[in-house]
């Protein structure tokens, strides 16, 4: 069996929490922000399903189901007088990273675009204008070019938000014995690396040892540094590739019939399966899947335990 359909839904007075100052006290015990009608967002897209069930002799079936989502999201209106809503936190003292804006996905991406590293103090000199700016440091594109770089130069550098979804299965009966398995893939979203911070008394993740430490050493990781350095500023630097395979499910299962008084049970079904055993993902945090699940300021990694591999032995008794 197949299947394909199109599908437009437009949302109206989408409900967000608004992302309001600290001195409110929204972030004290019983508080919260307020709830706003955010504006207008539409998703379109389309969805293909195939699915095929074969049977052969009695001792032997299997099936297999496929399906993709291809999503376009998009924001048509926004209720707020300065043209956009933000929402999720990077750093510290940073502006919010996402944004809710007519024209693009929501909750997209806004920060600096990288331009490599700055290898020698001549480099740095021949550049516009930027704040603190030293051999080793990301180097940032003058976007609006006005000869600085400052909050004026952000853009928009990737959204949670992903291109395609996929779903499969498959299982499989032979003899007595049975097999089935799950995955799912999400393609073409980003994630930010939130956690990765530059501060003394944290842990680093096994990239910075190519980190920058003279010229020409690196050319993508800046040096590491505990003083004043733009590399903490949001940038693409911390916006990566997102997508991700996980296999969901593998169970494999054995039946044994008539070991017991017909009128107690007739069949008796021993199984392993394992969850999560598997991922793959070229993002380097812990977990691709990492997400406050927030419309504004999804797709943040602020260092979400990773989901965990478990391991199930069952029984199953038919009567």
């Amino acid at each position: 069996t197949s299947s394909i359909d199109y599908f437009r839904k437009r949302t109206e007075d989408l409900l967000v929490v608004s992302n309001v100052a600290g001195l409110l006290g929204a972030a004290a015990p019983g508080a919260s922000p307020p709830i706003i009608n955010a504006g207008i967002v539409e998703n379109s897209g389309v969805e293909f399903q195939i699915g095929y069930r074969h049977f052969g002799d009695d001792d032997f079936s299997w099936g297999v189901n496929y399906n993709v989502t291809y999503l376009k999201n998009e924001v048509l209106f926004v209720n707020a007088e300065n043209g956009f809503i933000p929402g999720g936190s990077f750093g510290i003292g940073q502006e919010p990273p996402a944004r809710m804006e007519v024209g693009f996905p929501i909750g997209y991406f806004l920060g600096l675009q990288s331009d490599g590293i700055f290898q020698s103090t001549a480099e740095v000199e021949s550049h516009v204008a930027q704040q603190n700016a030293a051999p080793g440091e990301i180097r940032y594109r003058d976007i609006n070019q006005d000869g600085i770089i400052d909050a004026n130069d952000r853009t928009n550098i990737g959204d949670p938000i992903p291109d395609f979804t996929m779903g499969f299965n498959f299982n499989l009966e032979w003899n007595k014995f049975d097999f089935s398995t799950a995955a799912f893939a999400s393609v073409g979203n980003e994630l930010v690396r939130n956690y990765d911070r530059n501060q003394a008394l944290t842990n680093k993740t096994s990239y910075v040892l190519d980190r920058w430490r003279g010229a020409l050493t690196s050319t993508e990781n800046p040096r590491v540094t505990s003083g004043a350095t733009s590399n903490l500023l949001f940038s693409d630097y911390y916006v990566e590739d997102g997508s991700y395979v996980p296999i969901q499910n593998i169970q494999v299962g054995y039946s044994f019939e008539n070991l017991l008084q017909q009128d107690r049970a007739n069949e008796l079904r021993l199984y392993l399966s394992v969850n999560n055993p598997f991922t793959f993902t070229e993002y380097r945090g812990y977990d691709p899947a990492s997400s406050s699940g927030a419309p504004i300021g999804g797709g943040i990694d602020q260092g979400f335990y990773p989901v965990s591999r478990v391991y199930l032995f069952g029984i199953n008794f038919k009567f």
